[in-house]
């Protein structure tokens, strides 16, 4: 069975291969981005970006050829598709670059712009309808991501809920259906185990009870590289929950059903009631179980810890629709 989430270690942007689907297609040893001799640039893992006014075609090293059409659908050399995106996207490929390509559908010369990017690097190799070998700055990006897992062809949009980043498949050759996931969930962890470290630090009373729970929090914090390993495939531990194992005999539950933010909960072992909840969002913070008896109606300990910012580019954004569109992929994983 194909896992449905792993963990990520990075934290202002992630590689496509901590998604756990593959390198992308690209080649293992990086150059330097760089102008193609004849059309286009070549990205550092190898990939060739073709520009025409019929469309942009991507060549990657394993063979794979991806297509961006002048209306926007998104195309395989085996004639699956996808789409259409008509405003245009950017493309995440394997070698940490990106493809940016503008379309403007109300023109006759449709395809405007392509900015090919990796680290502070940018190349422009078509500007406003035409050829071009433009180097520029690269600029902050507001439409629809797309990541090229697999050998390039397997297409999937990636959309951040805080450290939760949700992966919905759009595009796959078909002979590779059944080894791809329709849905994946990746997990950060870095700024999951900074939470934990920080969260005591802001429970300081003397109350035995909040003592204790203080304690089992900062013992997590201290075990927190065992127990969220960077690049694990959690294993279910509940076939009807949303609930997956982690190590040291903890285990993570996701709640997105009830209405408000999704919740991510740590519960040690099988216990009933979870350590920390975690409610994702934009500016996702954490909180501790309220221990004392004397409040059973207050759910939580104090305030939150508030988690430091991680992924920004994939963060949720509502003129995209994209918070409904990732719980709906969450749906669909539980179902």
């Amino acid at each position: 069975m194909l896992p449905e989430v792993v963990l990520s270690d990075a934290r202002q942007a992630i590689p496509v291969h901590d998604f756990g689907l593959g390198d992308g297609g690209v080649e293992r040893r990086l150059r330097e981005l760089s102008f193609h001799p004849e059309d286009g640039c070549v990205t550092p893992g190898g990939v060739h970006v073709a520009c025409r006014a019929v469309g942009v075609k991507l060549k990657f090293p394993s063979g794979r050829e991806l297509l961006v059409a002048p209306d926007g659908a998104l195309h395989l050399r085996s004639g699956e598709a996808a789409g259409p995106y008509r405003a245009g996207l950017e493309l995440m490929l394997g070698d940490g670059s990106t493809v940016r390509v503008t379309l403007a559908q109300g023109r006759s010369d449709r395809v405007r712009d392509v900015l090919v990017s990796a680290g502070k690097r940018a190349l422009q190799p078509w500007r406003r309808g035409k050829p071009a070998k433009k180097s520029t700055s690269v600029k902050h990006w507001s439409g629809i991501r797309v990541a090229c897992c697999g050998d390039g062809g397997d297409l999937y949009r990636p959309m951040a809920i805080g450290p939760l980043v949700v992966l919905d498949r759009i595009l796959v050759p078909k002979e590779r259906l059944a080894e791809t996931p329709r849905e994946r969930l990746v997990l950060l962890t870095d700024p999951i185990r900074r939470s934990l470290a920080r969260m005591p630090r802001q429970h300081r009373e003397t109350d035995a009870p909040v003592r204790r729970a203080v304690a089992a929090i900062a013992a997590v914090a201290d075990r927190g590289e065992m127990i969220f390993p960077g690049g694990a495939a959690l294993r279910r531990a509940e076939h009807d929950r949303l609930r997956w194992l982690l190590g040291g005999g903890f285990e993570l539950q996701l709640d997105a059903d009830k209405a408000g933010k999704p919740r991510l909960q740590l519960f040690a072992g099988q216990s009933p009631l979870p350590m920390v909840e975690w409610l994702l969002s934009a500016s996702t913070a954490a909180y501790m179980l309220n221990p004392r008896r004397d409040q059973l109606g207050k759910r939580w300990h104090g305030n939150g810890t508030r988690l430091p910012v991680a992924v920004p580019a994939l963060q949720v954004r509502d003129y995209l629709s994209e918070l409904p569109h990732a719980l709906e992929v969450i749906r669909r994983i539980k179902h």
